[in-house]
């Protein structure tokens, strides 16, 4: 995961996250396992096996550039739309991906190929990269950056699924992404779009480490 990218951005737009630390936080994720250094490995062949079948099934010049530990930091604290509270996700046995446009630079692609986040395509890799994961590895979370102009994440827990939805999402999801049917798009946005994230910055925590602070790009109504 490129903290790097995410300190830059944080100076860039001079954003404040202090506020993150005084936010109550509504729920968060206590069991968590220990960090197992063969999730990555077993990502990295996720990452070229998900990127290789894009490509050769007309990606639309997309493809999975990134697979790393999200463990570079402590946890995700995703703020409530109108900031009052938080919900904490560890981030120590976790992946990273990138999904990037063939010939760009990620994060941060030059305006030509960048995508907004609502685009479908990329959220469709994004969950498929999730499903495979927590089905093949011991991650506890998964974050895949999007192809966009600032940095926003798809960031979703293991608990966040039924174990059975694993075999019967991934089966969904094998189906060629040229043929995307009602139930495949109903699917991802009803599973991705509470969950991507537009990132604030990198705030201290009171272990020394840092937290990756977040708000939702499409708040909930209702």
């Amino acid at each position: 995961m490129d903290i790097r990218a995410v300190r830059t951005l944080w100076l860039a737009m001079g954003v404040a996250v202090a506020s993150i630390a005084v936010v109550p936080v509504a729920s968060s994720s206590p069991e968590t396992s220990p960090r197992d250094p063969l999730a990555v490995t077993q990502a990295r062949s996720i990452q070229l096996e998900v990127s290789s079948r894009y490509v050769r099934l007309g990606g639309h010049g997309l493809e999975v550039t990134e697979a790393s530990s999200t463990g570079v930091v402590e946890s995700f604290t995703l703020l409530a739309a109108d900031l009052t509270k938080a919900r904490i996700v560890p981030a120590d046995n976790g992946v990273y991906y990138a999904v990037c446009p063939v010939q760009a630079t990620c994060p941060y692609p030059a305006r030509r190929f960048a995508h907004s986040a609502a685009a479908f395509l990329p959220r469709r890799i994004a969950l498929e990269l999730a499903v495979r994961t927590f089905q093949e590895t011991s991650a506890d979370a998964v974050a895949v950056s999007l192809p966009t102009r600032r940095f926003v994440l798809f960031i979703i827990e293991r608990s966040d699924f039924d174990q059975e939805d694993f075999s019967s999402q991934r089966a969904i999801l094998a189906r060629n992404p040229r043929l995307s049917t009602p139930v495949v798009r109903r699917l991802i946005d009803q599973v991705t779009r509470p969950r991507v994230y537009a990132v604030m910055g990198l705030e201290p925590t009171s272990s020394g480490r840092d937290t990756v602070g977040a708000v939702p790009v499409w708040p909930e109504t209702g």
